[in-house]
């Protein structure tokens, strides 16, 4: 079976990509899955977090513009399977070719990859750009975390016209898999004022929320700190349950789309 391939996007910072990115894929490998993680964003966090080489390592943009063969650039980290970003990327708009296959250049040259695992993760830049747009190409699927304030919201409409932009020109089989909120206190007005709200704007775009939502924890952040999982660092946090039980609704949502 071919890997389903999930990007995990939204144009604005602070969001939670990485975390996202980071403890989806230590989760499924935790759990058996064969998971691949590959971060695009030149600010490098899922390659710090997982304490990847990027010296004398093939990163991604070695297999974007070096030629590098797909499978060469993968290292093995104690979190999971990951092809390391570099900070070059922060550069990168401009090595893309200008022609039609400028949107195609990560599916031609990772496809492959596809063979070697069940999941492959990718923690997407924190813009609309070329390398997004390779991204939602090559990818099966889309999850877009937000945080229960109104800049966490506002990239939402910007990013489906990219996405529906995708479905017509590259990738008609793309799907937006959910959004998910991170950060989330219930106990705040604000957030269950969201909580109720955002369902309604969402049936615009054809998606919903996940009915997990990621608690925000102490744990987390010195996970973060301490370059590891919410697993790694304390499996008994909130967050970490939370992420364990996205993994199955995931898991669930995946095969029901397939």
């Amino acid at each position: 079976m071919k890997a389903k391939v999930i990007a995990i996007a939204n144009q604005k910072g602070g969001v939670g990509k990485t975390t996202t990115s980071v403890n989806l894929s230590a989760e499924l490998t935790r759990q058996g899955y064969k998971t691949l993680l590959i971060d695009s964003d030149g600010q490098c966090n899922s390659t710090d977090t997982c304490q990847a080489i990027i010296e004398n390592q093939p990163t991604l943009y070695d297999l974007l513009f070096g030629k590098e063969d797909a499978l060469e650039c993968i290292q093995k980290t104690s979190i999971t399977d990951m092809i390391a970003s570099d900070p070059l990327l922060n550069d990168s708009e401009h090595r893309f070719p200008n022609d039609a296959g400028r949107l195609f250049l990560l599916k031609n040259n990772a496809e492959k990859l596809r063979e070697h695992y069940d999941y492959i993760i990718i923690d997407t830049p924190p813009n609309l750009g070329c390398m997004l747009g390779n991204i939602l190409t090559y990818a099966d699927f889309v999850i877009i975390p937000v945080t229960c304030d109104r800049y966490g919201m506002m990239g939402i409409n910007e990013l489906y016209n990219t996405i529906h932009s995708t479905q017509q020109y590259t990738n008609p089989k793309l799907k937006v898999l959910g959004v998910l909120f991170i950060k989330f206190r219930n106990n705040t007005i604000l957030c269950r004022e969201f909580s109720e709200k955002l369902p309604n704007v969402l049936n615009d775009f054809n998606t919903q929320l996940f009915d997990s939502k990621i608690r925000e924890s102490e744990s987390c952040r010195k996970a973060q700190s301490n370059c590891m999982s919410c697993f790694e660092y304390d499996s008994k946090s909130t967050t970490a349950a939370d992420y364990s039980q996205l993994v199955q609704e995931i898991i669930n949502k995946a095969k029901g789309e397939q």
